[in-house]
C-alpha cells in the first residue's frame, strides 16, 4: 500500500508532477488496482474530486489521472508549508472505506485463493503485476513499475533557477552521497526525486526515493546563455589552471538503501515553479555480474563548462586545433572539477545523449550487468577481473594511466571488451584532490603534444613521462589506442548527427547471416557520428582484426573519411568489439534525448544491428580460441 501526496497536471501527452497537493491512495490485490485521489485545485484551493479506478478490469480507467505504484512503502508528506487543507479524519475515513471495498472486490472477483495468497510467504521478487520474478538482479529490478516522470517536460527545464551537483560519481548501497543545491532566489522551495534508469517495460525509469520539501539557498549560478558566473561567493577559482569549484554548502544527504540495484541514477531537482534539472551518479553493486558497464565521468568533467571553463576552447566545440595559439590555450582550463553542476543535457551531462540507449537495451534483454564510474577503476585492476566483460559507455575520451592499465590487464586475462561509442582513450588525464583534499575530484589534462613542442607545459614532464597528459598515440607515451581497441579516433562533424551504417565487403558471411545483415543496404540514419573511429596503419593494429562495417563520413570541411566497426580476438581468448561511432547505441533503442531533424521517421532501433549486438554480447563472455 502506498499513501503519497501529489498534484498532477495532465496536459495532453505530458504529465508534470508537483508535490504536496494530492492525497493519493492505492492498493493492488491481484489484477485489481484501486486508486483514490483527493486533491486541491491549484488556483482555487478547493477540493475537486475523489474517485476509484479499477485497472485490468472491464470497467476500465475511471480516474482521469493515474500514478504508478512503487515498492511496498508508505510515504506521507504535508500538502503545503501551511498544512493540509482537509480534515485528517475525513481522509482516513475515505482511505479505510476504499480499502474495505478493495478487499470485498478481491474476494468477489478472485475468490478465497487470492485473499489467502496475500497472507502467505513468497520467494523471489514480486513484479508490478503481482507475479513472482526470479532471475538476476537486473531482471528483478526491471519487473518494477516504470515511469516516464524522470523526463523533464518541454518548457520545464531549469536554466539558472536551480542547479546542483553530487559529492561522488558513484556510491555503494548503505553508503551516503551528498547533493549540493543552489536556487537562484533564496528561500525557493524544491524537492528531489531519485530515479534509476533502465528498461521498465519501455518507460525507462523507476522512482526510487523522493525527499520532503527543501528550502533552497542562493549559492550562485552559472548562466550558460550569457556565460556569466553570478553570485557564487564560495567559488574557488584558480586563475592559473582555470579550475573552478562551486564549493557550496551541502543541501541534502542521501543514504542509499541496501536493496538498491546497481545502475545509472538521476537525481531530479524540481522547484515550486516546476522547473527541473538533473545530476547523475552510479550505484555500485552486483560485483560478480557477467558484464560491467562503465560510465566515462572524466569525460563528463572535461566537457563541462560550468563557471566558464572546460578543457576545451569555448569556440571550437571540442575540436582540437593542429596549431593552437596562446589565446586558445588561455581560453581553456587545464584542470576541471567535479564539484560543480553539469551544464549539458539539463544537468545529466552525456548520460541521456550517448549512454541511456545501451542501458535500456541491455536491461530489456536481461543481461547480468553491474555499473561503475571510470573513477572507480582508480582503485586498481582487480575490479574488472571479477567480471567476464567490460563495456565502455558513450564518449569515453579521457583515461588515466590506472584506467588504461586496468582495461589492458583485463583483456590480457580473458575479459572481453566492448566499446559502444568512439573516441575512447584519446587523451591521458590525471586525477587530483579538490580544494578540501577529497581524492579524485579534479581532472587534469594539459593537452600537450610532441609536435607542438610544448610537453614541458605539463609539470609531470620533468617527473614522470608516463603520466604526461598528452594523446595516448603520442610518441611520448607510445600507447596508441588502436593497440587495445582495434581502431581509434579519426574525425568528427557538427553539421549533422551522423551518417548511415554500412557492412564492410570483407565482413564474415556467417556473422552477416546470423544477424540478417546485407552488403547492399544502409542501416539507420545518423548512427555514424558525430565522432568516429577507423583502422589505422601504424603497426599497433591487432593481427586478428576483422572489419564488420565500413561507413562513409565527411567532416565539417567536406573532407571524406570512413568509420569502421571491428572485432578481434586477443591472445588471451578475449573478444574486443568496437562500434566506431559515438551514436552507435542509437541502433539499440528508440529513445532520443533530442530528435534528429534530418532523420524524421527513420531514427529508430535497427533490428539487424540488435541481432548483431546480441551475438557480440554472447561472444564477450565466451573465451575464444586465438
Amino acid at each position: 500500500m502506498l499513501v503519497r501526496l501529489y498534484f498532477l497536471e495532465d496536459s495532453g501527452a505530458e504529465i508534470y508532477t508537483y508535490r504536496y497537493r494530492y492525497v493519493h491512495f492505492s492498493t493492488r490485490m491481484g489484477n485489481v488496482l484501486l486508486i483514490l485521489h483527493l486533491y486541491e485545485h491549484p488556483i482555487t484551493t478547493h477540493m475537486c474530486y475523489c474517485c476509484v479506478g479499477l485497472i485490468d478490469f472491464p470497467l476500465g480507467k475511471i480516474c482521469s489521472t493515474l500514478l504508478y505504484i512503487e515498492k511496498d512503502s508508505c510515504v506521507l508528506m504535508s500538502m503545503r508549508p501551511g498544512g493540509i487543507h482537509m480534515r485528517l479524519r475525513f481522509v482516513l475515513g475515505v482511505v479505510a472505506f476504499f480499502l474495505a471495498i478493495s478487499i470485498v472486490l478481491s474476494g468477489v472477483l478472485f475468490g478465497p485463493s487470492l485473499l489467502s495468497s496475500l497472507t502467505s510467504a513468497t520467494t523471489g521478487h514480486t513484479s508490478a503485476t503481482g507475479a513472482t520474478v526470479t532471475g538476476n538482479a537486473i531482471v528483478r529490478e526491471n519487473s518494477q513499475i516504470g515511469t516516464t516522470a524522470w523526463m523533464i517536460p518541454a518548457g520545464k527545464v531549469a536554466t539558472t533557477q536551480i542547479q546542483a551537483y553530487a559529492s561522488a560519481t558513484s556510491v555503494l548501497p548503505g553508503k551516503s552521497i551528498t547533493f549540493y543545491v543552489s536556487t537562484k532566489v533564496n528561500g525557493t522551495n524544491y524537492w528531489i526525486d531519485i530515479y534509476r534508469l533502465g528498461w521498465y517495460s519501455g518507460l525507462g525509469g523507476h522512482l526510487m526515493a523522493s525527499t520532503s520539501l527543501q528550502s533552497g539557498y542562493a549559492q550562485g549560478y552559472y548562466d550558460i546563455a550569457t556565460h556569466h558566473l553570478i553570485g557564487c561567493n564560495t567559488c574557488v577559482i584558480n586563475t592559473t589552471t582555470e579550475a573552478i569549484e562551486a564549493n557550496w554548502l551541502p543541501s541534502y544527504n542521501l543514504t542509499v538503501p541496501s536493496d538498491w540495484t546497481t545502475g545509472i541514477y538521476l537525481a531530479k531537482f524540481t522547484d515550486v515553479h516546476g522547473l527541473q534539472s538533473y545530476t547523475p551518479f552510479d550505484v555500485l553493486g552486483n560485483a560478480t555480474a557477467d558484464y560491467v558497464a562503465v560510465t566515462p565521468d572524466t569525460t563528463y568533467a572535461a566537457y563541462n563548462d560550468w563557471g566558464g571553463y572546460s578543457l576545451y576552447n569555448p569556440d571550437n566545440n571540442g575540436a582540437t586545433s593542429s596549431g593552437e595559439s596562446d589565446a586558445i590555450l588561455k581560453a581553456r582550463a587545464v584542470k576541471v572539477s567535479f564539484d560543480r553542476p553539469y551544464t549539458s543535457a539539463n544537468g545529466s551531462s552525456q548520460v541521456l545523449v550517448f549512454e541511456v540507449n545501451a542501458v535500456r537495451w541491455m536491461e530489456k534483454q536481461g543481461y547480468d550487468v553491474s555499473y561503475m564510474s571510470d573513477i572507480d577503476m582508480q582503485q586498481g585492476q582487480t575490479q574488472l577481473l571479477r567480471h567476464k566483460a567490460y563495456i565502455s559507455m558513450g564518449h569515453d575520451e579521457y583515461w588515466t594511466k590506472e584506467m588504461y592499465d586496468a582495461i589492458e590487464a583485463a583483456r590480457n586475462q580473458g575479459v572481453g571488451l566492448a566499446f559502444l561509442g568512439a573516441d575512447a582513450a584519446y587523451w591521458q588525464a590525471r586525477l587530483e584532490p579538490d580544494s578540501h583534499g577529497i581524492p579524485n575530484r579534479t581532472v587534469v589534462c594539459y593537452k600537450v603534444i610532441s609536435y607542438h613542442h610544448d610537453l614541458a607545459r605539463d609539470p609531470m614532464y620533468a617527473t614522470d613521462i608516463t603520466r604526461v597528459t598528452t594523446q595516448w598515440r603520442d610518441d611520448t607515451l607510445s600507447r596508441p589506442e588502436n593497440g587495445l581497441i582495434g581502431i581509434m579516433y579519426a574525425n568528427l562533424t557538427h553539421k549533422v548527427n551522423g551518417f548511415p551504417w554500412h557492412v564492410d565487403p570483407s565482413a564474415p558471411s556467417s556473422l552477416l547471416a546470423q544477424a540478417g545483415l546485407s552488403q547492399n543496404e544502409a542501416y539507420g540514419c545518423g548512427l555514424v557520428g558525430y565522432e568516429w573511429d577507423r583502422v589505422f596503419v601504424n603497426g599497433a593494429t591487432p593481427k586478428t582484426l576483422h572489419i564488420i562495417g565500413t561507413s562513409m563520413t565527411q567532416d565539417d570541411t567536406g573532407v571524406s573519411d570512413q568509420s569502421n566497426t571491428t572485432y578481434y580476438t586477443a591472445p588471451s581468448g578475449a573478444i574486443v568489439f568496437a562500434s566506431g561511432s559515438i551514436y552507435w547505441s542509437y541502433a539499440l533503442d528508440n529513445y532520443r534525448f533530442q530528435q534528429d531533424k534530418n532523420c524524421s521517421g527513420r531514427d529508430t532501433a535497427v533490428p539487424s544491428i540488435l541481432k548483431l549486438m546480441g551475438i557480440v554480447m554472447t561472444a564477450l563472455v565466451t573465451r575464444q580460441i586465438p
